[in-house]
């Protein structure tokens, strides 16, 4: 089954982690068979975030939410149950620095539902416009 760890830690904290400690538990993970993905991001001050509502599209810098904890990546793994995704999930290098929130992923109720990796989505004018609607006025 597939989990999503998210990676959560504060502005102090946000570099804490050596970017050669995750490389190498990701390099470990991915050897395991167990890694299907892994990013870090940027921090908040480059995030904007998008809402539409009635047909319209709003942009704000940074964030939608003021919270301590942000989003700073995330691995993305295969495992057997939720105790073996919460033991890969206390080895993530950051875990020591801030928190890493573990949610099993879900699969769409629809029809000839396949997981959403490039081989198996198909392009889409909202796919192929997406980069147009990022420019922002």
């Amino acid at each position: 089954m597939k989990y999503l760890c998210l990676v959560y830690l504060d502005e102090e904290h946000w570099s804490a982690c050596p970017d050669r400690d995750c490389l190498a538990f990701a390099r470990d993970l991915a050897g395991s068979g167990r890694l299907l993905a892994a990013e870090p991001l940027h921090p908040t001050h480059t995030a904007t975030t998008v809402r539409v509502r009635d047909g319209k599209a709003t942009f704000y810098d940074g964030p939608f939410s003021e919270t301590k904890e942000l989003l700073a990546g995330f691995y993305l793994i295969d495992a057997r149950d939720l105790n073996e995704a919460l033991t890969i999930a206390a080895r993530i290098p950051p875990a020591r620095y801030g928190s890493i929130e573990v949610r099993p992923v879900r699969e769409l109720d629809a029809a000839g539902y396949q997981s959403f990796t490039p081989a198996a989505v198909a392009p889409s004018s909202a796919l192929t416009r997406a980069p147009q609607l990022l420019n922002k006025p």
